[in-house]
């Protein structure tokens, strides 16, 4: 059983990440750490990860608030976009907009009174070698701990990064996904850093060469089919159809990515993906279009460069593998089943 601490910014897919992470007979989620992100700021990132909990009847689960800007970032205007993209999107869905990054509602819990750097730090100091760190955010909590504790990269038995893009275009400039845009400094901090890495990519989350590996309408009817009582389904099939509709009708998908699930399972299950070779991966901290692009050191170059090649970058999944996978986790909230 794998041991990790699952950091994130709380977007849609953040949530099923929780609950699968939270489900998952082959994961020990020690704890969640948030960051200010896609979904909005750390209040309410929190807020969102303590409501998926309860829901999930996993109270027990620590969760620690972190990071409440980036590092550098870029200016205002910019750095809000992600968070105001849904205005864009109220002409086109209207009040269907309702269920999709909903201010979360004060939860029945609190979060610990311990910084997430400080928890990611105490666990792993506390347990060397034994908690994967997961990142499905900006990499600004991870970069923290590694600058606030040096030794991490041998406390940590690995990292598993959800970040960056190699061959798709990008989400926020053609050459940039978000993850990495919203904090450069702190990713290449944390993609520069000398420890194992797993990072996954647009390639195999967010293009439809990897279509097998999104969630449709047709995996909503599979779980709503044996579903008897089960709260975290009927979330799922009641919030998740507008995001399978914004990702197919406004990103060209064919269905919902699940970028962070992806990222989550390859904690205890990498052979869901074929991987590079160990590589040296670095983030490029200029310019406007190419700031927070990810760039691979592959073959051989004549300027000098380069750094630790400790990153195995994801170019393929076993989408239908990873899909049953997930929605087989998900049946495990089926409390008439656990009543039998």
């Amino acid at each position: 059983m794998e041991r990790i601490i699952l950091d994130v910014d709380s977007a849609g897919d953040d949530i099923l990440a929780v609950l699968f992470a939270a489900a998952s007979p082959h994961l020990k989620l020690e704890g969640i750490t948030t960051v200010t992100g896609a979904a909005g700021g750390i209040e309410q990132v929190t807020n969102v990860v303590l409501n998926t909990l309860s829901l999930a009847g996993r109270e027990d689960i620590p969760v620690a608030a972190g990071a409440w800007c980036p590092i550098v970032g870029h200016d205002k205007a910019d750095m809000e976009a992600p968070v105001h993209f849904e205005k864009r999107l109220i002409a086109r869905f209207g009040d269907r907009l309702k269920d999709f990054n909903p201010k979360a509602p004060q939860p029945t819990h609190k979060a610990i009174d311990k910084h997430a750097v400080d928890f990611i730090i105490d666990m792993a100091r506390a347990n060397p070698g034994e908690i994967t760190l997961v990142t499905t955010g900006p990499l600004t909590n991870a970069a923290m701990a590694l600058l606030q504790e040096p030794g991490l990269t041998k406390l940590l038995k690995r990292l598993v990064v959800l970040g960056g893009t190699f061959t798709t275009p990008g989400n926020i400039t053609p050459v940039t996904e978000y993850n990495i845009w919203a904090d450069p400094e702190a990713s290449r901090i944390v993609l520069n850093a000398d420890i194992d890495k797993i990072l996954v990519p647009l390639d195999v989350c967010e293009d439809n060469r990897a279509a097998t590996g999104m969630m449709s309408r047709d995996d909503l009817a599979d779980m709503r089919a044996v579903a008897k009582d089960n709260a975290v389904v009927a979330m799922i099939d009641r919030v998740f159809p507008i995001y399978i509709d914004i990702w197919r009708e406004f990103f060209d998908l064919v269905a919902f990515p699940m970028d962070d699930v992806i990222t989550v399972a390859l904690a205890f299950q990498p052979d869901l993906c074929r991987m590079t070779e160990p590589l040296f991966v670095d983030v490029v901290l200029d310019g406007r279009i190419a700031r927070g692009q990810t760039v691979a050191y592959r073959g051989r170059q004549i300027l000098p460069g380069g750094g630790p090649k400790t990153t195995r970058i994801c170019t393929d999944i076993d989408g239908r593998r990873f899909m049953q996978m997930f929605k087989d986790t998900m049946t495990k909230y089926e409390r008439a089943g656990d009543a039998a």
